[in-house]
């Protein structure tokens, strides 16, 4: 961990499998890869392997883990509890080759869908999902998306490209 402010390290942490994706919520750490993920609980340190939950991209929200899968061909988005246990996964023909994933205040989860350049939108449950952007928006390779929220609204929608 790093003290942006004062740019030093204040803590390493060190494990087992290669690192594909980190996310936090302030209380837990995620270390994602396409073998297994680990849980790091930040306040006494103490980490779990999580054999089951696989993720190229990963991220964190109401104490869920929730990571995308595209190494791996699956072109999907998975949702676990914190112990690792599955909640749901969701497939779509709108999500191809997913990279990263954001969530909202209201748990939805948006995923840059790299391969046919859209930026699809899950529901909480993991039952629907709908295109919000594409390449007809200009949308071109997206690598991420970055979701900002103000006021309980949406204000701006950004995606890079690399």
């Amino acid at each position: 961990m790093v003290d942006i402010e004062k740019n030093e390290i204040i803590k390493t942490i060190d494990f087992s499998h290669v690192c594909d994706a980190i996310a936090s919520d302030d209380q837990m750490l995620v270390i994602s890869s396409t073998e297994k993920s680990m849980l790091v609980i930040l306040n006494d340190e103490s980490h779990t392997i999580l054999e089951g939950v696989v993720a190229d991209r990963v991220a964190l929200f109401n104490e869920n883990i929730y990571g995308t899968l595209y190494k791996l061909k699956a072109k999907q988005v998975n949702c676990y509890t914190s112990t690792g246990e599955p909640l749901w996964t969701f497939q779509h023909k709108d999500i191809v080759s997913p990279r990263e994933l954001a969530l909202d205040m209201k748990g939805f989860v948006y995923i840059a869908s790299r391969g046919n350049n859209s930026i699809v939108v899950v529901s909480p449950d993991g039952k629907t999902c709908k295109t919000i952007l594409s390449d007809y928006d200009g949308i071109k390779h997206p690598y991420g998306y970055r979701h900002q929220q103000r006021n309980w609204s949406y204000d701006s929608v950004n995606s890079y490209m690399w």
